[in-house]
């Protein structure tokens, strides 16, 4: 699996002088992890003022879990301490987490993220950017297999089940029905990074079979996160824990103009952190914002139960804290923004008899109950207030969705995949959200990078670094789809394109997008894009700038040879 997880496992290992196969079975970099956009959060021991400690930030998740001490909660808090420093000294050619925030259910601000793009997609970069410069080296140390998908784990029964590799298939981008080879690599240790299974809508799914309930939801993960690395290991002996404890985030974006689609944009928590609230249908504060997931879930459900659509509402203040966010969503047309009171008042989304009294008079409530330190809900931090008579404001309609799998495979704090009798599989070991235990009933916001980080950097520090043994199945690496070199002018530069002629390349058969004043050919990348194919071809043959800027690095581009410029 090539999400944070599996890739903080490679480059750590690959650090320490290990060989390393990633196997990944879409054909791009980072799972969900690149649409986390929230944070990673840790414990910032150069911040001394903040007052946080690895104690507090463990009794928080102790907290949110809901299930009392677990040996797996240190792990992830006292890892993230050096987590945090491994980012910003061997990620620091491509990563500045300058921002930190406070999520629901944290007593202090440690969620960090960068400034200039999204927490998850900018870390799998800078990641993704190191182990290039090392598949570069002719030492053949890390081999990378895209559309490639994991069949069967292979164990030795003569040495207590011990995994020692991995059967797969590779497909291509436009047919994912026939493999077109077959193989198998082996190694001394196998690390299932393989995600949820949030996904999978199919009669066979993980979620069918123990949240069936939840299958009336969209969900927020991408069409990868069904529980192949699940299903592998449970056919090689490992325990199942707490499989039922999925999390239905409160806040997945409703697109009026798509309201159907079963994947939804995750409206990201720091949102409500920095100040956002949330109003039913008749303008109306119904729940403490920062409060666990599970609890606005609770509420909206106990609000509105047949409606379960609801406003998220920021002012000025908070939306300039998350522009980032704001950009992004407003770009995509999921927030609107609305200059005045009044002009608020006047949105859809509203009720018979909501007018702008009734929201300056819910606004003027909060700012008292802000003053005062709490709220009737128990809500005690209040950010970016006061709300009345701070227009403009930014608006967007939320509901829930499922969003992240606690439950998974068991594992030792080291990593290791246990059997239903509590010993480890040797040669197997597992992070990220394949794994289960961690986060109990539920996770808490930004949690989840932590997990894939800490517990990917955990394996790849403690495995022994030895020789493969057998045959390593050293196929050729599936390549990264380059773009076609730019047609040239006769002087050597770039040619001139008109926009009539961008105009004719809007398809999948030949798809070009404008960034600033150059132009990409990205007709074969669409299949590999994270985001999909149509977050592309939505911009085919335009001007795609102002997007990618709200979502991407412009170092971003760096991988992408322009064919021209505008005209």
């Amino acid at each position: 699996g090539g999400g944070l997880a599996g890739l903080s496992a490679a480059l750590t290992m690959l650090d320490r002088g290990a060989r390393v196969v990633l196997i990944e079975k879409q054909g791009h970099l980072g799972g969900n992890s690149a649409w986390a956009s929230s944070g990673v959060n840790a414990v910032d021991e150069n911040n001394t003022a903040s007052g946080d400690s690895v104690e507090a930030f463990t009794n928080d998740t102790v907290k949110g879990a809901g299930r009392g001490d677990n040996p797996l909660i240190p792990v992830l808090t006292a890892g993230s301490v050096d987590s945090l420093a491994w980012l910003r000294s061997r990620l620091s050619e491509h990563l500045n987490l300058d921002k930190v925030g406070q999520l629901g259910g944290h007593s202090y601000a440690r969620t960090h993220r960068p400034s200039s793009g999204l927490a998850g997609s900018a870390m799998v970069f800078a990641i993704q950017k190191q182990l290039e410069k090392i598949m570069a080296s002719p030492d053949g140390k890390f081999e990378l297999k895209k559309w490639t998908r994991a069949s069967k784990l292979i164990t030795d029964p003569s040495k207590d089940g011990a995994v020692i590799g991995v059967e797969y298939e590779v497909y291509t981008a436009k047919n994912q029905k026939d493999p077109v080879e077959k193989g198998a690599v082996y190694g001394k240790n196998v690390l299932l990074a393989t995600g949820g299974y949030a996904s999978d809508y199919t009669e066979t799914s993980l979620l069918k079979q123990h949240r069936p309930d939840l299958l009336k939801y969209a969900t927020t993960n991408n069409k990868g996160t069904t529980g192949d690395g699940h299903k592998l290991a449970f056919e090689a002996g490992a325990k199942g824990l707490d499989l039922d404890d999925v999390q239905v985030h409160p806040t997945g974006f409703h697109n009026p103009s798509d309201p159907d689609n079963k994947v939804k944009t995750l409206c990201a928590e720091i949102l409500r952190g920095e100040g956002g609230i949330l109003l039913d249908t008749k303008g109306t504060r119904f729940s403490n914002e920062l409060g666990t997931r599970d609890y606005v879930t609770g509420k909206m459900i106990e609000t509105d139960p047949e409606n379960l659509k609801f406003a998220l509402i920021l002012n000025a203040a908070g939306a300039a804290k998350t522009e980032t966010h704001i950009g992004l969503y407003t770009k995509k047309r999921l927030i609107q923004k609305f200059d005045t009171l009044e002009d608020l008042a006047k949105w859809d989304y509203w009720g018979t008899g909501v007018s702008s009294k009734t929201l300056d008079k819910a606004f003027e409530t909060y700012d008292e109950d802000a003053k005062k330190g709490v709220d009737s809900f128990g809500k005690k931090f209040f950010h970016n207030v006061p709300f009345k008579g701070t227009g403009p404001f930014y608006a967007g309609i939320v509901t829930p969705v499922i969003h992240y799998c606690m439950g998974g495979l068991a594992i030792s704090p080291d990593g290791s995949v246990l059997r239903e009798d509590g010993s480890a599989i040797p040669g197997l070991h597992a992070a990220g959200e394949v794994i289960g235990g961690l986060h109990g009933k539920n996770r808490l916001g930004g949690n989840a990078l932590s997990e894939a980080l800490v517990f990917g950097r955990v394996i790849g520090n403690r495995l022994q670094i030895g020789q493969l043994s057998g045959d390593s199945s050293r196929s050729t690496v599936v390549s990264e789809v380059a773009v076609p070199p730019p047609a040239s002018s006769s002087d050597g530069g770039l040619r001139k394109i008109t926009k009539d002629e961008m105009g004719m390349h809007k398809d999948e058969d030949s798809c070009w997008v404008q960034i600033h004043d150059k132009v990409y050919d990205f007709t074969e990348f669409l299949d590999e894009h994270p985001a999909g194919a149509d977050a592309i071809l939505r911009y085919g043959g335009m001007d795609g700038t102002e997007i990618f800027e709200a979502i991407h690095t412009p170092t971003m581009l760096e991988d992408f040879t322009p064919i021209g410029v505008i005209a």
